[in-house]
């Protein structure tokens, strides 16, 4: 003889199967997939790239390790993929290829570091830009307009560097303006044309142009308003061509939800506004009036 209880257990589990399915069906179809970058020189991660979808939505960063995570249904299937960040040219690849690899290997910039050592202990201070002047502050963070989806501003600035003797980059300081609501991670890189390059405002040039001048990625994190200071293990030599010196704040962030933005100093005739749009566009704005509030410091002998 059958039980009683079997038939309404059974109809509870029936009931039961249904969402219990669903539940496991939606979570399998959100897990995320993985991509690793490398660099095809060293075998060695690449962090905080910005990957980005053109003229899309998506957008994130390589973490630590070199890996990007992401839902495949957060990117169409025939976009093209936008990578940046320091030490590589900026990229352009279809998702395809990233879908079907687990690691892509990326070709990075040549680094060359200057022979120079400090010959003298007798060192004095040039400084571009000015910490103790006033400036003026800004309602709201710098855009770009007409640009692709997805596309926001990237402080960008220009340093014309100085006919001297050799110099030594110390330290760094830029003001951040009060507007700030959130704490945020920038990546600073700091880029300098090839020998003969000419630079001209409002002229486009290409990143492959450029040579990073640090052997590292630096990142700060930037929690209030005011001036922020970043200083260097061991002062950083300037090679001997260079005349112009691109700093490049690239906040890693998804979303411009920090409302970071750099004040304007009054008066300085050797810091510009500059620009580095996705893609690998750089150059310096034209004629432009605004010049950011940062203030570096070069060591230079006697």
């Amino acid at each position: 003889m059958k039980s009683p209880f079997l038939c309404p257990i059974r109809s509870v589990n029936k009931l039961l199967i249904v969402p219990l399915l669903l539940i496991f069906v939606q979570s399998f179809g959100q897990e995320k997939s993985a991509t690793y970058f490398y660099s095809s020189n060293e075998q060695i991660p690449l962090a905080y790239l910005r990957v980005q979808v053109e003229d899309g939505s998506f957008m994130d960063f390589t973490d630590l390790a070199g890996k990007l995570q992401y839902l495949k249904q957060e990117i169409p299937e025939n976009s093209s993929i936008n990578i940046s960040g320091y030490g590589i040219n900026d990229t352009l690849l279809s998702i395809k290829q990233i879908w079907e690899l687990d690691t892509i290997f990326l070709k990075t910039k040549e680094f060359e570091l200057p022979e120079v050592a400090i010959k003298s202990t007798l060192l004095s201070e040039l400084k571009i830009g000015d910490a103790s002047a006033d400036g003026w502050e800004v309602s709201d963070p710098m855009t770009v307009t007409g640009g692709p989806e997805g596309e926001f501003y990237r402080y960008t600035v220009r340093l014309k560097i100085p006919k001297k003797k050799q110099l030594y980059l110390d330290e760094i300081k830029f003001y951040v303006s009060e507007i700030l609501e959130e704490k945020v991670n920038v990546s600073i890189r700091m880029l300098y044309p090839n020998i003969g390059f000419q630079i001209k405002p409002g002229k486009i040039n290409s990143i492959n142009e450029f040579k990073e001048l640090l052997e590292g990625n630096k990142v700060v994190e930037v929690s209030m308003p005011g001036w922020t200071q970043v200083s260097f293990e061991e002062p950083v030599p300037i090679p001997d061509s260079v005349k112009d010196l691109f700093v490049v704040f690239d906040l890693l962030e998804k979303e411009p939800k920090s409302r970071f933005a750099i004040a304007n100093q009054r008066v300085s005739k050797a810091i510009d506004l500059g620009f580095y749009i996705t893609g690998g566009e750089i150059g310096v704005a034209n004629l432009h009036p605004i010049h950011p509030a940062v203030e570096i410091t070069f060591l230079k002998e006697r």
